[in-house]
């Protein structure tokens, strides 16, 4: 599922580029064209968040563990929160130019954003539930972060 809605998001810009007309006057331009980019997107971003959070519901703490949860999970949760922020930022910015700027840019930001929330919700919580087991099983040393 994680793999399909990856390529979902990745199909959604390629969908969302082909119906390009902007009307040349300053009316409202239509969205209808986009429908199908969006549901590929948000519906991707959704396939991937949603199992991703399941995986650590409730046992993965951000900040207190921070130091103990894996770099690749930390950078995707620093690369989706700026992500996040950036596509803000555009559509803010993009809305000057053209009624139609930020509805595309909803759907390439926010398809990203979610589904590397959910591919960092997936790592983080990986981790931590090993982390938990081994430490159950007397396998590992049950972690500790010196104040």
């Amino acid at each position: 599922m994680f793999a399909r809605g990856t390529q979902a998001i990745g199909l959604a810009p390629a969908i969302g580029f082909q119906p390009l007309g902007f009307p040349g006057g300053g009316g409202e331009a239509s969205l209808e064209p986009l429908l199908p980019s969006l549901f590929l997107s948000v519906g991707g971003a959704c396939a991937v968040l949603i199992p991703g959070i399941r995986v650590g519901h409730g046992k993965v703490r951000m900040v207190r563990d921070w130091k103990l949860h894996p770099v690749s999970g930390r950078l995707l949760w620093i690369l989706a929160h700026a992500t996040a922020v950036i596509g803000l930022v555009v559509c803010i910015l993009a809305a000057a130019t053209h009624p139609a700027v930020p509805g595309l840019m909803v759907w390439l930001f926010m398809g990203p954003y979610l589904a590397l929330t959910g591919w960092a919700g997936a790592l983080l919580g990986m981790a931590t539930n090993v982390r938990l087991i081994g430490a159950d099983d007397g396998r590992l040393a049950p972690v500790t972060q010196a104040g």
